[in-house]
């Protein structure tokens, strides 16, 4: 089967406040983890994960904009398991003494 061209989008999304609001959090972890608190700043990542995974749960497709990337259900579980995996791993890595 010959490889076909993706279908152009039928529209742009226009709403970006969804993808913003996750994507501020998820640079407030990248800041506390520069400074020096590597603990904390992945729950805040982890955070962004998950309240971009909430957000794409709860908003229709036109309101979510950026977020839509797949199915609802592929896109919420892949953002939840991603920051269920930052945050397990934050809790895993041993402190220095």
């Amino acid at each position: 089967m010959p490889d076909r061209p993706d279908k152009p989008a039928e529209e742009l999304p226009s709403n970006l406040w969804p993808l913003l609001l996750a994507v501020a959090v998820a640079v407030v972890g990248v800041v506390l983890i520069s400074v020096g608190s590597w603990r904390r700043g992945p729950f805040v990542i982890a955070a962004a994960l998950w309240l971009a995974a909430f957000l794409r749960l709860v908003l229709p497709d036109r309101i979510a904009g950026l977020l839509v990337v797949r199915r609802r259900w592929i896109d919420v579980a892949g953002m939840a398991l991603l920051g269920g995996a930052i945050a397990t791993l934050a809790l895993v890595v041993p402190g220095t003494p």
